[in-house]
């Protein structure tokens, strides 16, 4: 784990840093809830025609995806132009704004199309941050993590991971946080020395209430996957199973669950009245092959290779 991503993980223990919410407060969300399924508006295939038996590999779909592109380093020159990518073009909306005095860049990606409604696997906002064309994107939460979504022509599937972004987690800057905390041993830290830390932080934190001053323009891209992983995925999202790429810890909250070869990788936690209170999950990914073996009608499987697609820049300018 980077240095960076553990100082933001004391922070979230210390005091409670929203930044956290990055890499961490999204996979608790999704493991609280199941979101509906996402409205698939193309035809209904013919019961009687071919099907294949696929399944869903969140590993293999993930590792497709990674090496199609590498993000630009912090402080490197990056100004790519849009490109869609089968059919699909990502969309980012990012405006500035102040939360309690500080200036936050709220930023709400999407997707869409110019084709009739297409289902596809692809990030749920891969996000890159340049100020005068000089990437300053934080230097995490960047991996690839593929979701099911339908784009629809002339409008915008928002992926509903919006992201709030401070001065204080700009890649130029953030490596001043992770040194506060880099010296703290968690293990016999006294309240002194974390007071000390906190302290730091908030010093630090004020410095960067205001932006600097520049034109940002925030991107986003993502691999766009069609083929018989995206295929299996509208299946499944039929069946109201989504986050698929978390499912070996979200699996309790779902109907598979009530499958005995998932349900042996869970433990159920109980209140003093005996009332399950949570279920946690750790289920492995060949389990998991087998549970969601489906057939799936071969005509859903549109073959094309997975490619990159970036989106037009949201832009604002500090003054």
């Amino acid at each position: 784990m980077r240095k960076f991503l553990l100082a933001l993980a004391a922070l979230a223990v210390a005091c409670g840093s929203a930044a956290i919410g990055w890499f961490g407060v999204r996979a608790w969300q999704d493991s609280q809830q199941v979101a509906a399924p996402t409205p698939d508006p193309t035809a209904q295939a013919d019961p009687a025609g071919e099907t294949l038996s696929l399944t869903f590999d969140a590993t293999q779909v993930a590792a497709s995806g990674e090496d199609l592109f590498t993000p630009p380093a912090c402080g490197e020159t990056w100004t790519p132009p849009h490109t869609e990518a089968n059919g699909v073009l990502p969309k980012v909306d990012a405006s500035l704004r102040q939360v309690q005095g500080v200036d936050t860049v709220a930023i709400t990606p999407g997707y869409t199309t110019d084709t009739a409604g297409i289902g596809f696997l692809a990030s749920e906002g891969s996000i890159i941050v340049t100020r005068d064309d000089a990437v300053v994107t934080p230097e995490w939460g960047g991996e690839f993590v593929p979701e099911y979504y339908v784009a629809f022509p002339q409008e915008t599937t928002l992926t509903q991971n919006n992201l709030d972004l401070t001065g204080s987690v700009l890649c130029d800057v953030a490596s001043e946080l992770g040194d506060i905390w880099d010296d703290i041993d968690w293990s016999n830290a006294t309240d002194d020395e974390i007071a000390e830390a906190q302290r730091l932080t908030e010093e630090f934190n004020a410095r960067h209430e205001t932006l600097p001053a520049g034109t940002y323009r925030v991107y986003q891209y993502s691999p766009i996957i069609l083929g018989e992983p995206a295929a299996i995925a509208r299946v499944l999202n039929g069946e109201g199973l989504t986050g698929l790429a978390n499912l070996s810890y979200t699996a309790g909250y779902t109907a598979l669950y009530a499958d005995e070869r998932v349900s042996e990788h869970c433990t159920e936690l109980q209140d003093a009245d005996g009332n399950v209170t949570d279920v946690r999950c750790e289920v492995p990914q060949d389990v998991l092959a087998q549970v969601l073996l489906r057939d799936v009608p071969a005509e859903f499987v549109a073959d094309v290779p997975p490619a990159v697609a970036f989106s037009i820049a949201a832009e604002f300018t500090v003054e």
